[in-house]
């Protein structure tokens, strides 16, 4: 288990019992990094829809910081995004002014103002992570 990337412990729907939880060891679930871990849909004041539900949508939403304001990752939790997340997300941005990353077919995609596209576009040519 590593932060950021999909558990091997998570069950897809198909695999579970009705209302189960989609980790195999919940209940046992080590304090680093699960118990510590709080996803953006879950986290207090949370603007994020009920249907973005990281069991239910296969994205976890996590929150970091650019430039001292919210900014958001959307990470495969079995799934890439979709249509009606990245259009949620971009009007989102939109309206906040909190930029957000995805992935959609292993491609690494950055959404926001002109000056977090520039600096994103800057750690790329540095060779840095952008998450």
């Amino acid at each position: 288990m590593h932060p950021g990337r999909p558990c091997h412990f998570l069950r897809q729907p198909d695999q579970r019992p009705d209302d189960a939880s989609p980790c195999a060891i919940y209940a046992e679930r080590p304090q680093s990094p699960c118990r510590n871990f709080v996803c953006g849909w879950l986290a207090a004041g949370s603007q994020f829809p009920q249907a973005f539900r990281p069991d239910r949508v296969g994205v976890i939403i996590v929150t970091m910081r650019w430039r001292g304001r919210p900014a958001h990752v959307l990470l495969s939790a079995g799934k890439d995004p979709g249509p009606e997340m990245l259009d949620w997300m971009q009007n989102h941005a939109r309206q906040t002014g909190a930029p957000f990353f995805y992935a959609l077919n292993g491609e690494r995609i950055g959404f926001g103002p002109p000056e977090f596209q520039l600096e994103m576009l800057g750690r790329l040519q540095r060779g840095e992570r952008l998450w």
